[in-house]
């Protein structure tokens, strides 16, 4: 759990996660957001994040995820999971990929048919710093800043891929669904990938946390 009021943080997030807004300004935003009602002097840290290189660094991983083993039609929902790895033996934040044939009306659609579990984690800097800086002293952030920034991260970059990326990911499916969040917590729902682009959802849906296996 945060500091924080639960429901506006995450109504925040989503709502920079589906605007115009830059990765680098919406994960400003968030860290603006936060900061007002949790002041920090780790606040100033996290606020020069190197975004744009990640971002390559995630496109390249993603590229080649999609080129060496592309998930086949029927895999219509993609999970962007985040998770805590340990690394040469350090505690990290990450995400990773993994799908399945995506069915709005069953909170499983995960766990049946699913590709993608031998897939590399991404390595993002990003994450790893959120994390380093959350966890980093005693009286660190600690989740206030790892549960908000990471989500809004992870989904700002899963939006600017999309973005950028629509046919590769979509492959030769119809559509596919993004899904980014915490394998054992909350996770938004960006959209749908479709012929025409990036397709926002409405609404965040509720889904039963992946339990990895």
């Amino acid at each position: 759990m945060t500091s924080y009021n639960a429901v506006k943080l995450f109504n925040e997030i989503e709502r920079v996660a589906k605007s115009e807004l830059s990765v680098t300004e919406g994960l400003l935003r968030i860290i603006q957001f936060c900061g007002t009602t949790r002041p920090h002097p780790d606040w100033s840290a996290l606020r020069t994040l190197d975004v744009e290189s990640d971002l390559r660094r995630l496109q390249q991983w993603l590229e080649t995820i999609m080129r060496t083993t592309p998930p086949p039609a029927p895999i219509t929902g993609l999970w962007f999971g985040l998770f805590n790895p340990t690394v040469r033996g350090r505690v990290t934040a990450d995400v990773h990929l993994i799908g399945a044939p995506y069915d709005a009306t069953d909170p499983d659609w995960l766990f049946r048919e699913r590709w993608g579990k031998g897939t590399p984690d991404s390595g993002s800097t990003v994450l790893d710093s959120i994390y380093q800086v959350a966890y980093g002293h005693e009286d660190g952030l600690g989740n206030d800043a790892e549960y908000p920034l990471a989500l809004a991260y992870a989904a700002l970059a899963v939006r600017h891929l999309a973005r950028l990326m629509g046919p590769t990911l979509l492959g030769n499916a119809t559509q596919r669904v993004l899904n980014v969040g915490f394998d054992s917590g909350d996770f938004l729902c960006i959209g749908a990938i479709q012929k025409d682009g990036l397709i926002f959802s409405e609404n965040s849906e509720v889904m039963a946390p992946w339990k990895g296996g």
